[in-house]
């Protein structure tokens, strides 16, 4: 596998945390998602992936949703 941004090789598999909040007044309100998920980082030039899981991605939906109301 190679790194999307750079092509390297250079590829580390990681357990990262990521807090997910809306910036904006509309959605001060709502809670942060939280997701403790793999992540895979490039070690060369620091681009990483990751795939929030589907109960965290339809959070973040419901949230981004409550802007539109």
């Amino acid at each position: 596998m190679a790194c999307k941004a750079c092509a390297s090789a250079n590829l580390q598999e990681l357990t990262g945390e990521l807090s997910a909040s809306f910036s904006d007044v509309k959605r001060a309100n709502l809670s942060p998602v939280y997701v403790c998920q793999e992540v895979v980082v490039c070690l060369d030039c620091g681009f990483t992936e990751l795939v929030i899981p589907a109960h965290e991605l339809d959070q973040l939906k419901r949230g981004s949703a409550a802007s539109a109301t």
